[in-house]
């Protein structure tokens, strides 16, 4: 990737991508001159954003050009790199996802990534990002795709089967494990890490400044996990316990691909969640527009994820460690089939991402994984094919549900509610 580049963000009006994002970009100097197009159906939101940006290059002088845009094809043209996090009718539609399944006997915690929530949820936007996608392959063939759209394994398992294009996943939630386990072990530590996205495992762990090896350190840890800011890890504990396995997620995210895990996790309050979280974030916002915010300690916050080190990478040429990144398996994990995605620690250079390949899974975890990457690949047949019996097929298949007049009832549920943004299924 060039200097000062060209770096669009679809979805740039979502509260927290947008905040992290722009933040990133303006508190390192590698981005000194690049132009910045924020992408957003909402045109209003857009503007808040470029309020932020504003102030941002008021306080730091980096000479980011910032561009507004409602039509992607605007922006598209000559971009080095393109970001995209999009949802459709976020709130309404998830408490769809999960309250629909409930209807039917089948209870689940979160509803978004996996399980039938997790079916519904990828129907609406793997169809939405291989639009987007298709535009950028169009308009910017040597773009470097970077997805945070969830959910993330699930679309990029979808890519890997039946589109072309190479797509990047990235996620928070295994760099948040290494920030989490470093605490509890009294120092900062490297992870090798690898599963599928949402449940990933730390498969082995290193002291991050003398190299030595903390892996019995790690797993002696996960008993000191403690619930907190809204999170817990009984769950977790209960995986480590009798598979072996150390989940770089807490309880709502590895919950969502076990059955059992609603006798250890409680459902989540996840639309409670996103109004604290929303309203945190447009305080940040607002106070940085107005002047009130000490900018220093700001620019200075490390964020957990790992797109800055990514783009960074690209820009300087120079390697970079990034705690994980969503990757076609090509032998990256050799217990999963090629056809998907994985999720797995990595490095980032100015050829792209290379992952760390894992051969050392636990049996029982690698046995769990195979089975979602098949639920995965019928789902990615249904959202491109528009195959209704791999949807059916991904439904019965789910530890989460159970029983085959419940996944009946879910599909044909799911279908009424969804139709405007689900894909046409025959």
């Amino acid at each position: 990737m060039r200097e000062a580049p060209t770096i669009v963000l679809i979805g740039a009006g979502s509260t927290s991508f947008g905040l992290t994002t722009l933040h990133d970009l303006y508190a390192d100097p590698v981005f000194d001159g690049a132009t910045v197009w924020l992408v957003d159906l909402d045109a209003g939101a857009l503007e808040r954003m470029r309020d932020l940006a504003g102030a941002l290059e008021a306080a730091t002088g980096r000479g980011i050009t910032v561009r507004l845009a409602t039509d992607r094809a605007d922006a598209l043209p000559g971009a080095d790199a393109v970001v995209v996090s999009v949802e459709v009718d976020r709130d309404r539609r998830w408490q769809l996802d999960f309250e629909i399944p409930r209807r039917h006997g089948v209870e689940h915690v979160l509803g978004e990534n996996a399980g039938p929530g997790g079916l519904a949820h990828a129907l609406r936007t793997i169809p939405l990002v291989a639009g987007i996608a298709h535009d950028v392959e169009r308009l910017a063939p040597n773009a470097l795709l970077i997805n945070f759209t969830n959910p993330e394994g699930r679309i990029c398992t979808a890519f890997r089967r039946h589109l072309d294009q190479p797509i990047i996943g990235l996620c928070h939630e295994v760099q948040l494990a290494r920030q989490r386990f470093s605490g509890l072990l009294g120092r900062p530590i490297d992870c090798r890490a690898a599963g599928l996205n949402h449940l990933t495992a730390l498969v082995a762990a290193s002291d991050a400044t003398t190299g030595a090896d903390v892996t019995d350190e790690l797993h002696a840890a996960v008993d000191a996990l403690r619930d907190g800011d809204g999170e817990t890890y009984s769950f977790v504990r209960y995986l480590h316990d009798r598979f072996g396995v150390v989940i770089a997620t807490s309880d709502s995210h590895a919950g969502e691909y076990y059955r059992e895990a609603v006798e250890y996790a409680p459902p989540k309050d996840f639309l409670g969640r996103q109004v604290k979280m929303r309203e945190l974030v447009d305080g940040v916002r607002d106070s940085i527009v107005a002047g009130r915010m000490d900018m220093a300690p700001f620019l200075e916050w490390e964020a957990s994820e790992p797109l800055r080190p990514l783009l960074r990478a690209s820009i300087s040429g120079e390697p970079e460690r990034i705690a994980s990144a969503i990757l076609p398996n090509d032998g990256l994990v050799p217990a999963l089939p090629n056809d998907c995605a994985v999720e797995v620690s990595a490095v980032a250079n100015g050829a792209g991402v290379a992952g760390d390949r894992t051969d050392d899974l636990p049996l029982a975890f690698a046995a769990t994984l195979r089975h979602e990457v098949a639920i995965q690949q019928l789902l990615s047949d249904a959202a491109l094919l528009g195959s209704r019996d791999a949807a059916l097929q991904a439904l019965l298949l789910d530890p989460i549900v159970g029983s085959s007049g419940a996944a009946e009832a879910i599909l044909a549920d799911f279908q009424a509610a969804h139709r405007d943004l689900w894909p046409a299924l025959t």
